[in-house]
């Protein structure tokens, strides 16, 4: 058995968000290993970017680690000088990049969990990894004796995949409609991440 996620979708919607956001038209993420969901996600999002503002400009930067705080520190301070003013990035070590984007005061989009925690003032939105569900669908084969052989996908279509808005952020209640329309968008297959 195989688990993935089209964590692509969710960066997406985050980068339509972030470019209605921003007002430098220049976002910054800082990714860890340009490698599995991290770079679906980081391009996902570059994507959501572009549909939304094809005149922005996005600054990929990996660091080259999953872990480092103070790498992804001073990635986002980099960011932020060269303009950014709004962050996002992946990985366990997005600590150090919420802790720069909660000094500037800047937008933060999360994605893996829900990351209101690291800065309330500045988180806008998280994708949100539902395990449950591919889980559930896992027991029920292997209790029906199916013991291999099938991928499950975390999509928002099966809810595996979620965002979720920060209440506190405040966000404009028609970026959050148009929003939640893309998300059913991509849910239905009206519209697609052009990401695989």
């Amino acid at each position: 058995m195989r688990v993935r996620s089209s964590i692509n979708q969710g960066g997406y919607v985050n980068g339509t968000i972030a470019a209605q956001l921003s007002e430098s038209n220049i976002l910054g993420v800082v990714g860890p290993i340009a490698v599995g969901d991290a770079k679906l996600y980081v391009d996902g999002f570059v994507a959501g970017v572009m549909a939304q503002n094809p005149g922005a400009k996005v600054n990929v930067n990996y660091i080259e680690s999953f872990s480092d705080v103070n790498l992804a520190n001073e990635a986002a301070k980099a960011h932020v000088s060269n303009g950014a003013d709004v962050l996002t990035g992946t990985a366990q070590m997005v600590v150090g990049a919420t802790g720069v984007a909660l000094e500037e005061d800047i937008p933060w989009f999360g994605t893996q969990s829900n990351q209101d925690a690291l800065g309330a003032s500045i988180v806008v939105a998280s994708q949100v990894y539902h395990w449950e569900v591919v889980l559930n669908e896992m027991i029920a084969e292997i209790e029906s004796g199916t013991l291999g052989g099938t991928t499950y996908t975390l999509t928002l279509e099966n809810g595996g995949l979620v965002v979720e808005f920060n209440a506190g952020y405040g966000l404009d209640p028609g970026i959050q409609a148009a929003a939640e329309q893309t998300v059913a968008d991509l849910a239905s297959g009206a519209i697609t991440t052009g990401v695989e």
